[in-house]
């Protein structure tokens, strides 16, 4: 018995409901923990690129002049995209990294990184080809190349794009590349 003479009955009830209150929040902690866990750790496959243990290809590989064709995968902001678009680029490997120039020396010359198995670069669009806004030049305005070697060429994406301003909106054509060496 209890103080006052009175027993002290815990019932079934309040030690389910106990355990309801632990035990919901861990499966539903657990459920999401897994979630996450899979996404973050999931294998991003990007159009049958090599896996992230892919190693990066000798520089002599991918020295050179190399050009090919590309068609339009993605278009926004525009009126219309052209289908097709020739790519053409330069890799020079005689420094201590990789430095790529499409089309010609005023798309810059930045380095060509290596990451996940794809090499990566990303330049300025010069002024002439850049989109317009207000008449003038975008000054955000950018190409990007994203490219996996296979099979003797470079194969990937090679975009450009704009970010939106108070004015103007943000544009983006992108092209699905095969590169030959020429």
């Amino acid at each position: 018995m209890g103080a006052h003479g009175r027993r002290w009955v815990v019932s079934n009830r309040s030690v389910v409901s106990r355990r309801a209150t632990v035990v919901v929040p861990l499966v539903l902690l657990t459920v999401v923990a897994g979630i996450v866990a899979y996404l973050v750790l999931a294998d991003g496959d990007v159009r049958g690129a090599p896996s992230p243990a892919a190693v990066s290809t000798s520089s002599n590989v991918l020295t050179g002049e190399w050009s090919g064709e590309g068609t339009v995968t993605q278009c926004a902001g525009f009126d219309r995209c052209e289908g097709t678009r020739s790519v053409s680029l330069s890799i020079d490997c005689s420094g201590k990294r990789c430095a790529v120039v499409p089309f010609d020396a005023a798309y810059g010359r930045p380095p060509l990184q290596f990451a996940g198995g794809r090499y990566r670069a990303v330049g300025p669009l010069p002024p002439g080809v850049a989109p317009t806004c207000g008449g003038a030049p975008t000054s955000t305005a950018q190409w990007r190349l994203d490219l996996a070697l296979r099979g003797g060429r470079l194969r990937g994406s090679y975009a450009e794009s704009t970010v939106q301003s108070f004015d103007c909106g943000a544009t983006g054509v992108t092209w699905d590349v095969v590169l030959h060496r020429r």
